[in-house]
C-alpha cells in the first residue's frame, strides 16, 4: 500500500447546479493544476475537498478555505481494501472528515481527509 500525505483545501459553495463546475473553471483558468478533489451536499451547502499539485497555488484563486490533512491511499483492489486501510484510523480514535474512493485496472485509490489537528496522528496511523 502506497500512503501520500497532502494538504487539502476546505472551501464551501452554493448547492446549486454549476457551483462545482464553476469553483474547478476558476482553478483551471487560473492555472492551478488540482491533484483531486471531493465534493459533497452539506445542510444547504456545497463542501468541496480540493489539493493542487503546485504547494501553495490554490491561494492564487483568493478563495477563503480552510486547510486540512489528507491522504492518497493507492494499492491492489481487493474486498475490503478501504476498510482495511481505514481500520487504523478507527483503532486511533481518528475521525474522517470526507473520503472519497474508485477502482480502475485492479487499482483502488482513495482520498482520506482529515482535520489539520489529526494530520500527525492520522499519518502515523496509515503508516506514512
Amino acid at each position: 500500500m502506497a500512503v501520500k500525505r497532502i494538504t487539502v483545501n476546505c472551501v464551501e459553495i452554493e448547492d446549486k447546479p454549476g457551483s462545482l463546475q464553476k469553483l474547478l473553471a476558476d482553478a483551471a483558468s487560473a492555472n492551478v493544476d488540482l491533484l483531486c478533489f471531493a465534493a459533497f451536499s452539506a445542510g444547504g451547502r456545497g463542501q468541496v475537498y480540493l489539493s493542487a499539485k503546485g504547494p501553495g497555488s490554490f491561494k492564487t484563486l483568493g478563495i477563503e478555505s480552510t486547510a486540512a490533512a489528507g491522504f492518497i491511499v493507492s494499492d491492489e483492489d481487493k474486498v475490503g481494501a478501504a476498510a482495511e486501510t481505514l481500520k487504523g484510523l478507527a483503532d486511533a480514535n481518528i475521525n474522517g472528515v470526507a473520503g472519497a474512493a474508485m477502482v480502475c485496472d485492479g487499482q483502488y485509490q482513495m482520498l482520506v481527509v482529515v482535520s489539520a489537528e489529526d494530520g500527525e496522528a492520522a499519518a502515523r496511523a496509515l503508516g506514512v
